[in-house]
């Protein structure tokens, strides 16, 4: 159980994440079994971390020393297709999302947990995803243009990022065809 009663009050940090965090990686539970399977046996292996996928962050709550989310970047593009034209749409993909379950649904203060409409709660989550999206924003000024981010959203938790600004494919956006995105649901942020 979380101690904090609102995320304003966590202190974190965000790093790369790194051999040496993969006992704290085993402590991680983000309340999803494959996401958990993937996250405790697949980002370290043999003494390396994987980055096939993306550069995968940590961010670690700095009262705890503990991982409370775990985010893989990639660059990506979405396919755009109208007829016989296609174009590739530069884009920053988040290829993982996690937040460990005792961070999940704690409120980020008072206000929001107060509110009485419910569009107006805004979580410690909400707060993680906001410091990902400026981080895409940030490398789209200075590094390499992006013009989008683009994620396959658990079905369960559309209504999380649809909050936070993300829409689902338009007509002429394609989806990635690849076995572990089949189920969830393609969506974007237009950057620019």
């Amino acid at each position: 159980m979380c101690e904090y009663k609102y995320g304003e009050e966590i202190d974190y940090s965000i790093s790369l994440l790194n051999v040496t965090d993969s006992i704290k990686l085993k402590e991680f539970d983000c309340d999803n079994f494959k996401l958990n399977y993937y996250i405790h046996n697949e980002i370290i292996v043999n003494g390396q971390v994987k980055n096939e996928d993306g550069l995968i962050f940590k961010f670690v709550d700095d009262k705890k020393d503990k991982i409370i989310a775990v985010v893989s970047l990639a660059a990506s593009a979405i396919i755009h297709t109208e007829t016989n034209y296609m174009e590739l749409l530069p884009s920053a993909k988040i290829d993982v999302f996690a937040i460990d379950k005792s961070y999940q649904k704690l409120h980020y203060d008072n206000e929001s947990e107060t509110a009485m409409d419910r569009e107006n709660h805004y979580y410690f989550s909400d707060c993680i995803l906001a410091e990902v999206i400026r981080h895409c924003v940030e490398i789209s000024e200075k590094s390499i243009l992006v013009n989008f981010i683009l994620l396959y959203a658990n079905r369960e938790k559309i209504r999380f990022y649809e909050r936070n600004g993300f829409l689902e494919f338009e007509e002429y956006m394609e989806k990635e065809n690849k076995a572990e995105t089949n189920a969830n649901l393609p969506m974007y942020m237009k950057l620019c």
